[in-house]
């Protein structure tokens, strides 16, 4: 299901909306700065993604997701690489690398990171396009791709996230995982933003 350029430029846009705000609710929560960046969106298929992330180095993912209802319903995932996260970790908790070593504070951390960022995004595409969804309770998993995503027929918007704060650079992914009819509703809803 090719998108136009239009649709891809407004997800786009939304995106980076949510993930401004994002980075400015995580500049408070660490104080320290933290730049955002989503330099490339792209539209995949479940087994278009399996597919590609099957040519990295990682077999296994720290991921939170963020379950989302109503007009669009899905999953949203916030995900990285092991050692993104531990540097993630570090950097948020202030402390060397090696020593960010306890799993509960670990998975804490990137719990509230994740929900912050998964928030902002789902927070924009639902108040710019005027549909309220609801959440369910952030969630932790380390596993493979297709533990996170599933194995369904729904599209994903894969948003490849830059972190950048004291001098480190940190790659993760955000994937939106709708279902067919909400990936309808949802061009539906841009289509008419497009039209306003």
């Amino acid at each position: 299901m090719p998108l136009s350029a239009l649709q891809l430029d407004i997800l786009q846009e939304l995106i980076n909306i949510g993930v401004g705000r994002a980075a400015g609710m995580l500049n408070q929560m660490v104080n320290t700065h933290i730049q955002l960046q989503v330099p490339v969106l792209r539209v995949l298929t479940q087994s278009q993604l399996s597919e590609l992330y099957a040519e990295r180095p990682n077999s296994v993912f720290s991921a939170v997701q963020l379950g989302f209802s109503g007009e669009f319903a899905g999953i949203s995932a916030l995900i990285f690489p092991p050692e993104s996260a531990s540097k993630l970790v570090a950097v948020v908790l202030g402390k060397e690398e090696g020593l960010a070593d306890d799993e509960a504070m670990r998975r804490g951390t990137l719990q509230e990171v994740g929900n912050i960022v998964l928030n902002g995004v789902m927070g924009s595409i639902a108040n710019i396009l005027r549909e309220p969804l609801r959440y369910s309770p952030p969630d932790f998993i380390e596993d493979d791709i297709s533990s996170i995503v599933g194995q369904g027929t729904g599209m994903i918007l894969v948003a490849r996230t830059q972190f950048s704060m004291k001098d480190h650079l940190i790659e993760g992914e955000v994937l939106i995982i709708f279902s067919l009819s909400s990936f309808d509703s949802l061009l539906a809803a841009i289509d008419a933003l497009a039209g306003a």
